[in-house]
């Protein structure tokens, strides 16, 4: 079985790629092509399967590029892992337009344009599994991103939508919801001493009180993907130590 992970040399990607590596050929399809190689060339050291492709989520031609790349050097795609993403923090005032659209061109045109260009081939098979990444953010207001807050609530939409659509023709689209995870995204712009108190701030609202780690979203991941998720589609699931509940 193969899947593409897109954002997938770094963070949840990344951990999401090493994970399903175990029991897939994982395309890893990033912007940082060089970082999508070097981690390939890890797996494949190890024993595994693992190809990396250079891809910017945002232009359909290179999300095209893509697909027919592993089409033709890996084959049929049989699972997506819609998750390349970045952030940018700032009042809604301070927003620059340039910010939003990359906000919006990245997460959300990002998602659509892979997801509609996997599914074709899912349906001629009749099978597939789809992950969107999404967040708690989703379903929180949170000060200081609106961009990103509107992104992954537009994500989960479209999770959803998709799902009605083409679940009964075999496809399970399903939408990840992560909380706090020690990921670069995180980081972003913060150096040790202002992530750790901004840290201390994060976790007050997370009963298990700590960070959630890469791995432990790929968990949900490899899950969604797999048969065991078999009756399971249209969902938003919250890997977040208990930050957000339903």
């Amino acid at each position: 079985m193969n899947v593409i992970v897109t954002g997938g040399a770094s963070g949840i990607g990344e951990g999401a790629a090493r994970r399903l590596a175990r029991r897939m050929h994982v395309v890893i399809a990033d912007r940082n092509l060089a970082g999508a190689r070097a981690l390939a060339d890890e797996l494949n050291g190890a024993g595994l399967k693992a190809s990396a492709v250079e891809v910017d989520v945002s232009s359909k031609a290179s999300v095209r590029a893509m697909v027919d790349w592993t089409l033709a050097n890996v084959g049929d795609i049989d699972a997506l892992f819609a998750n390349a993403g970045f952030n940018r923090r700032a009042d809604v005032g301070d927003i620059t337009g340039e910010d939003w659209d990359a906000m919006i061109a990245t997460h959300v045109k990002g998602v659509f344009l892979c997801n509609q260009a996997v599914i074709p081939g899912m349906l001629a098979r009749g099978k597939g599994a789809i992950v969107n990444t999404s967040s708690d953010f989703a379903v929180m207001g949170v000060a200081r991103l609106g961009a990103y807050c509107a992104c992954k609530t537009a994500i989960y939409s479209l999770t959803k939508s998709i799902a009605q659509e083409f679940t009964p023709r075999g496809i399970r689209v399903n939408a990840i919801g992560p909380g706090p995870i020690d990921t670069p995204i995180l980081r972003q712009g913060r150096s040790d001493e202002v992530f750790a108190e901004h840290s201390k701030h994060l976790l007050r609202g997370v009963p298990l009180g700590r960070l959630g780690t890469p791995d432990e979203v790929a968990v949900s991941v490899d899950f969604l993907l797999s048969d065991r998720a078999s009756f399971i589609s249209g969902q938003l699931v919250h890997p977040n130590g208990g930050q957000l509940m339903w």
